[in-house]
């Protein structure tokens, strides 16, 4: 019997209201509009994992205008949770002038009353993007997912997070490739993300250190098809210590398997090893 097709009607509201973020901000400020969206318990990083709304709360010295706007968006079959990814652009304010650009990652959590809000968002720098934006491109959910028990669902997710951990320690490009899905993305700050198993192998093919990443915290769709997970990374290199945060996102796939949907690991600071 053949499966009813997935509902994209989730992705699509996500997407929606992260336009409509993008609007408010620019309309009463970056701040604001983060303190409006984010939910009570999401998550900001500067650099490290912060409350988003009390951060935002707090800054009252934003440089200038940021633009945005959504690229590709997913949600879970459950429609409790989604993700969104697109450029951004920095603008001096009320200039022309644009001071930086990069990609975004925004994570998105269903609230009382159907409303999407911030549970987790974090961006990458790079150089000015040659083309113009991609439509929007949304990634229909598994129609197999919320079929499988939830707690066998974690408990394989427990797994692969585990054997991943484990990998990464020995070599982390050979890990994130072993378990990516055929369109895994990859952010890395002063380049475009990858898309694909192809690009991504030309990303992470310089990545043969060994990293170790602790678990910060993770979140799981009610239908057990899609989790979030962040933490922080360190990362020794001859006598360079390298320490960072990294975004991991992973999905179901038909066959019961986690695999990585979306990758970001982001340097904060050198520090000498010990």
């Amino acid at each position: 019997m053949a499966q009813p097709a997935a509902d994209t009607a989730a992705a699509r509201s996500a997407a929606a209201t992260d336009t409509e973020y993008a609007a408010v901000a620019l309309d009463k400020g970056m701040p604001a509009a983060s303190v409006d969206y984010f939910a009570d318990d999401g998550v900001a990083f500067a650099p490290f994992a912060v409350n988003g709304k009390k951060y935002w709360a707090s800054r009252k010295d934003f440089p200038g205008s940021l633009i945005w706007q959504p690229t590709f968006a997913a949600a879970a079959r459950a429609t409790d949770l989604a993700y969104t990814t697109g450029p951004w652009e920095l603008k001096k304010k009320d200039e022309e002038i644009s001071l930086a650009y990069g990609h975004y990652v925004t994570v998105w959590k269903k609230q009382a009353g159907e409303i999407w809000r911030i549970v987790l968002d974090v961006g990458v720098d790079h150089a000015q993007p040659i083309d113009s934006p991609p439509a929007l491109q949304i990634l229909p959910p598994d129609p197999t997912a919320g079929e499988r028990p939830l707690e066998a669902t974690k408990r394989t997710l427990g797994k692969t997070m585990r054997d991943f951990v484990e990998s990464a320690q020995r070599n982390i490009g050979k890990a994130l490739l072993a378990h990516a899905s055929d369109d895994i993305r990859v952010f890395r700050e002063q380049a475009f993300p990858a898309v694909g198993l192809d690009a991504a192998r030309l990303i992470l093919g310089s990545e043969n250190g060994t990293v170790s990443r602790e678990l910060g915290a993770s979140r799981l769709s009610k239908s057990g098809d899609l989790c979030v997970s962040y933490g922080n990374y360190s990362d020794v290199r001859g006598n360079v210590g390298e320490r960072g945060i990294y975004v991991m996102i992973w999905r179901i796939d038909m066959n019961g398997d986690w695999k990585l949907a979306l990758d970001l690991q982001k340097k904060v600071a050198p520090t000498p090893a010990h």
